[in-house]
């Protein structure tokens, strides 16, 4: 099994083979394509730079089609700035660069038909520890704990030790990326050499500002060991979400090597699978993206221009609900309808049209249907399977997100596969699938009180039966995902008439709760307020049908009455009551006084200056004007009592039946 791969000069492969680790290494030179007229080819092809071995006319395929170009073998210390001095003299207009912003363990692997874990068997499969092995290291206060050894934070020769011992494929580490750099440079301050792998000196991955689904994050840099993979659970998005398990699977899929996948987005993976999956076939990646959009009448504009339907609830309880999803609705348009770059509006005979905005889409099989099927599968199959296996729970849960951002991916002004009518086609054929569904419904007599994209909600117990007329409507897996005792839907924000498709609350009929938009969700509610909601929350397990409506308004009034008697006698803590947001702007950045910018200049002046996708936590003493004091600073410091009460009753408002 390969257990790690580095590639820089050459290929640095690790294989765990009968309990024994084997390294193999190779050389490796990584390639480059051009293509432009000729009098630029000529250019290019005299021109003279450092670490370039070779030059080469080429006829290379891209999704579009055949192209003639020229293949550059550049040596890896100096290939992005053979690739960037290109891209400088010469442009989007007078050459197209292709296999540029690709990383070498990626482009190496595919070129060999490998993947990280690679054993044997098909890449699309859950992924399990199996034979690896996993060296786990807790962290508590300035403390370390590894195999029931303690040892302080800073002490990087005890760590260094046990890893020698055990010799882990992989290293899970709580705060690695933080406090691995804090011991590499203590070892130097001290002449002694600190590293984890299985070969000295670290692999430097950059830091990094963000956007992600409308929020910005900042991720900071990290030194990966050569030879073992380092995860580190807090900044891990998907080790969160998925656990080790999950993270191996996407590291397979991907064929990003684990210490990468772990500090990736979900967009990152599923874009570099589809990389791994067109170098696989031969297919050249742009550097820029090439396809623009194409004009349209202002008819089709207004018409295409749209997202999925949500359905305008409705605010108030409901009894008896049943919940029916599309399984990775988006996705399986992708495959289902054949939307690619070079399928939609492309010139062909034999084509099917797309409902409300009438694009073309060649029947011929495109790239990005082939490239997402084998995942598709593969979730549709885990999500199946894991009713009756909990450990593939975290593999879905990754697969789920990889298949979200597929979508999301395929409109991104830098998609190397996808393009705005590729995006605004999947829209169509969801709205024309959602509607369909709905009134499968409807005509058997089910009120529809919420819908929103690929899930609809409505009243009464609906039979599993009735999914087989709904996927026949559609052609699109579909099934009943939840049922619930009753669903409380909440209203707009300042709009009480008006519900909220994003905010409810439903007690399922196996006793568990689902969720959303209140602020026990929200990672900025104090830990008091969440407390609250919690109790209100088991209080609202009572609550079994109609008859038991008013005893338990009673009772959530009661405890609403307890927690503000705590407020405004000063009996919580300053701790449960700390505000943790992300910041999105510098302070000299803000235009008004706030909570967060009245916290963040007394960081700045204190040397302790926080960026834009960082979090930050305070404690507000004060409401007019507003003003707030950073975690470390709130002892002796008396909270604002009318603004957490204002924060109380918030909450008493969204949990009240």
């Amino acid at each position: 099994m390969l257990v790690e791969i580095d590639v820089w000069n050459n290929a640095n492969l690790w294989y765990r083979r009968n309990g024994r680790i084997v390294h193999i290494k190779e050389p490796f030179t990584p390639e480059l394509i051009v293509s432009g007229s000729e009098n630029i080819l000529e250019e290019i092809e005299s021109m003279e730079m450092p670490g370039v071995t070779g030059v080469e006319r080429k006829s290379f395929r891209t999704v579009e089609g055949e192209q003639e170009g020229i293949a550059i073998s550049v040596k890896a210390y100096n290939f992005f700035n053979v690739a960037s001095t290109i891209d400088r003299y010469y442009g989007y207009h007078r050459a197209s660069l292709y296999n540029v912003d690709i990383r070498f363990s990626v482009r190496y692997m595919a070129s060999r038909g490998i993947f990280p874990y690679h054993d044997g068997r098909e890449r699309f499969i859950p992924m399990e520890r199996g034979e690896l092995s996993v060296l786990e290291i807790q962290r508590k206060g300035n403390e370390l704990k590894a195999l029931n050894r303690s040892f302080d934070m800073m002490d990087y020769k005890s760590i260094g030790r046990i890893v020698d011992d055990e010799d882990p494929d992989i290293i899970v580490f709580p705060g690695a990326d933080e406090h691995i750099k804090r011991m590499v440079d203590l070892a130097r301050k001290k002449g002694e050499e600190f590293y984890l792998g299985r070969m000295r000196g670290w692999r430097t991955l950059g830091e990094r500002e963000y956007f992600s689904y409308g929020r910005e994050y900042y991720r900071s840099g990290a030194l990966i060991p050569l030879g073992r993979s380092l995860v580190d659970p807090e900044t891990s998005f998907i080790f969160k979400e998925g656990g080790l398990e999950g993270l191996l699977t996407v590291s397979r899929i991907s064929g990003l090597p684990l210490s990468i996948a772990a500090r990736s987005t979900p967009g990152t993976l599923v874009s570099t699978m589809e990389v791994y999956s067109a170098l696989r076939e031969g297919i050249a990646v742009p550097f820029h993206k090439q396809s623009v959009e194409k004009e349209k009448t202002l008819e089709t504009l207004v018409l295409a221009d749209r997202g999925g339907i949500v359905y305008q609830p409705i605010p108030g309880l409901y009894f008896n609900v049943t919940e029916i999803d599309f399984t990775s609705m988006y996705p399986s348009i992708i495959v289902k309808r054949n939307l690619s770059l070079e399928t939609v509006n492309a010139d062909c005979m034999d084509y099917d049209t797309v409902p409300e905005i009438n694009y073309r889409v060649c029947k011929k099989e495109g790239f990005l249907p082939r490239a997402l099927s084998p995942l598709l599968s593969l979730r549709i199959n885990t999500k199946r399977l894991k009713k009756k296996n909990p450990a593939l729970r975290g593999i879905d849960t990754s697969l789920k997100w990889m298949l979200v951002t597929s979508f999301g991916y395929t409109g991104y002004r830098n998609a190397k596969f996808g393009s705005i009518e590729v995006h605004e086609a999947i829209n169509a054929y969801a709205r024309e699938y959602f509607l369909r569904a709905k009134e499968v419904l409807e005509s058997k007599g089910y009120g529809v009180i919420h819908g929103i994209v690929d899930s609809i909600m409505v009243e009464g117990d609906v039979p599993d039966s009735l999914m087989d007329d709904i996927e026949s409507e559609t052609s699109l897996p579909v099934e009943i995902s939840e049922r619930y005792v009753w669903v409380k839907i909440l209203p707009e924000k300042g709009i009480p008439s008006v519900g909220s498709p994003g905010r409810y609350i439903g007690l399922k009929k196996d006793g568990d709760f689902k969720i959303r938009g209140i602020m026990l969700r929200r990672q900025d509610t104090p830990l008091f307020i969440r407390r609250f909601q919690e109790d209100c929350l088991r209080i609202l397990k009572k609550l079994n049908d109609i008859g038991m409506l008013n005893k338990v308004r009673d009772e959530i009034s009661k405890k609403f009455m307890e927690y503000r008697e705590d407020i405004e006698m000063r009996k919580v803590r300053n701790e449960d009551l700390l505000i943790e947001k992300r910041v999105s702007r510098y302070p000299f950045q803000y235009i008004s006084r706030t909570a967060s910018s009245s916290v963040l200049w007394d960081l700045y002046w204190r040397g302790e200056m926080r960026r834009p996708g960082e979090s930050i936590r305070y404690l507000v003493y004060s409401i007019n004007p507003i003003r707030a004091v950073d975690e470390k600073r709130i002892e002796n410091v008396d909270y604002s009592i009318p603004y957490y009460l204002s924060i109380l009753r918030e909450a008493y408002k969204e949990i009240y039946p």
